[in-house]
């Protein structure tokens, strides 16, 4: 009788440690641990290894947005803010505000406060979460003309930067204290922004849907440029999260169930020339096309000679294979297209 038991257990252990994200809205990074959460509909979902597996973050949900923020992780699900403790996954608190019609993107402060939008009814409200388990909220702006959507707080300026839904969408600033409402992009000329976030250097990246790609605005929102286009595997990008550890950007593609990731510099061994990165890992070389390609590898000795080679054709997303060097100090050349890049 107990080896049906047992199996049954093995089989769910190994059903729960390999999931495919389905109906996602919202990617989060938490940067202490290195992993990436993703809103999975019912559910919400975890990855350390930049999305080649999927595990369920204990019994968590989430339906769009979430914010890592003193040891826990808040995520909206069907209109109810929850805390989860980052390292237990339990719940320690939940938040119902009456009369909301679409809780959709949040900003975090690190002072322990929390920014909220509700899509429908045009509202952001302020909720301070101190006391993780006594959520309470405040109303922090209304009627102000237009539909939000992602939020992020800069923190230098102290307000809330608002994306907004529909076409030729605005780019608001909302004063954190007084709720006062001001344009920073007046008609962006893309259509139905949907996630913002932040950099190390104080820039925005905001994800649009028409057309499908992320642009860069300068801190004072007087320059932009495009980083992230749909031949980069966008597909109606909802929301975002930028790794500043590691110069990372997560996009939630909605369109595709994927969530794809960008580089923006070199931290922690991870590089990016053109479309595609790479990251050893441990024994593990670790390389994400966003289309299928041929890569090739060289080994280098200490001398410069070289010691070794190997060409893959890889398809579009993560592979993981061993990594190509055998002693310490050989340099691995990495080359795709006609793009090259150096790991040690």
């Amino acid at each position: 009788m107990r080896f049906p038991l047992t199996f049954a257990a093995l089989l769910w252990a190994g059903m729960t440690l390999s999931q495919t994200p389905g109906n996602i809205e919202a990617v989060e990074c938490d940067p202490a641990s290195d992993r990436w959460f993703v809103s999975n509909g019912s559910s919400l979902l975890v990855t350390e290894d930049l999305g080649e597996s999927w595990s369920f973050f204990g019994e968590a949900q989430a339906s769009h947005g979430m914010e890592v923020l003193n040891g826990h992780l808040y995520a909206i699900g069907d209109n109810v803010i929850r805390a989860y403790d980052l390292e237990t996954a339990d719940e320690v608190g939940s938040l119902s505000i009456p009369g909301v019609g679409f809780l959709n993107g949040m900003g975090s402060h690190s002072d322990g406060f929390l920014v909220v939008s509700d899509f429908s009814s045009g509202r952001l409200y302020t909720v301070d979460v101190t006391e993780p388990q006594q959520m309470e909220y405040s109303l922090l702006a209304g009627n102000f003309g237009a539909t939000p959507n992602g939020v992020v707080i800069d923190e230098a300026n102290f307000r809330a930067v608002v994306v907004c839904w529909g076409n030729n969408a605005d780019i608001l600033a909302v004063d954190l204290e007084s709720g006062d409402v001001t344009p920073l992009v007046d008609g962006t000329g893309m259509g139905n922004l949907d996630g913002v976030d932040m950099d190390g250097e104080g820039r925005f990246y905001v994800s649009s849907w028409s057309p499908a790609r992320v642009t860069r605005f300068t801190a004072d929102f007087a320059d932009s440029e495009i980083v992230v286009t749909g031949a980069d595997g966008l597909s109606n990008p909802a929301d975002i999260s930028y790794s500043v550890e590691t110069d990372l950007l997560g996009v939630a593609n909605s369109g595709s169930d994927e969530v794809t990731f960008h580089s923006f510099g070199e931290t922690n061994g991870v590089q990016e020339v053109a479309r595609w990165s790479a990251d050893r890992r441990g024994m593990d070389l670790v390389l994400a096309l966003s289309n299928g390609g041929s890569i090739q590898w060289t080994v280098v000795d200490l001398a410069g000679r070289t010691i070794g080679q190997g060409l893959q054709w890889l398809p579009g997303g993560t592979s993981r294979l061993p990594w190509p060097a055998d002693a310490p100090g050989q340099l691995v050349v990495i080359r795709h297209g006609e793009e090259t890049l150096t790991l040690r």
